[in-house]
């Protein structure tokens, strides 16, 4: 096979496997079925990735870029900062977001119970992420010494409303929480850091 086009092969099998298992989950995951579904053989899914590992570690790194671009296109829209969380709310808690954010939890939990499967995985799915709130913020004005707690706040906060809609397909109260959210991010913003002076000891008398 030239290279030229094996690449162009790689680059599309990588593709389709990357929306197969978004379509299909992952801990079931099986090589014979995957192939099948694609229309090519194991042998050649081999050929191409090395190991069925190496497959799935490359096609959730294909589906990551992904999320994040839809986010970065968000964030980076030309409205106001409110806005802008506004929309990438939306798409993460879209029809459509969710197959990404039922994956992204299910690999979230295998991951937690073998991190030699994923290795780095959880790392970057918390700073790859945690760089964007960070973004946001320090492009908002907060003050340097708060961003990074804010954007860890936030970027706990929102996951925390994904699972909640997951779990409980309740989308109107999360939207809700997540108006809250906001609200709450803005004055938490806009504020000074938190006093941390001390009262001046009372005198003995």
């Amino acid at each position: 096979m030239k290279r030229g086009v094996g690449r162009e092969r790689r680059s599309q099998l990588l593709e389709q496997v990357a929306d197969y298992i978004l379509s299909n989950g992952l801990a079931e995951l099986s090589l014979r079925p995957l192939a099948a579904a694609l229309e090519t053989s194991p042998r050649m899914l081999l050929y191409f990735f090395g190991s069925k590992e190496q497959l799935i570690a490359e096609a959730l790194t294909q589906l990551r870029s992904r999320q994040q671009l839809d986010f970065a296109r968000a964030i980076l829209a030309p409205t106001g900062r409110r806005r802008r969380l506004s929309q990438a709310w939306e798409i993460w808690s879209s029809p459509e977001g969710e197959r990404s954010l039922w994956l992204f939890f299910e690999v979230y939990g295998l991951a937690l119970r073998n991190r030699k499967r994923f290795p780095g995985l959880l790392e970057r799915l918390v700073k790859d992420w945690l760089a964007f709130f960070e973004q946001a913020f320090a492009a908002a004005g907060v003050a340097a010494e708060r961003v990074q707690p804010l954007a860890t706040l936030s970027l706990a906060a929102v996951r925390g409303l994904q699972l909640d809609l997951l779990a409980t397909g309740e989308r109107t109260r999360t939207d809700a929480a997540f108006r809250e959210l906001l609200q709450l991010l803005a004055s938490l913003s806009a504020s000074g850091p938190p006093s941390t002076a001390k009262e001046p000891p009372t005198k003995k008398r």
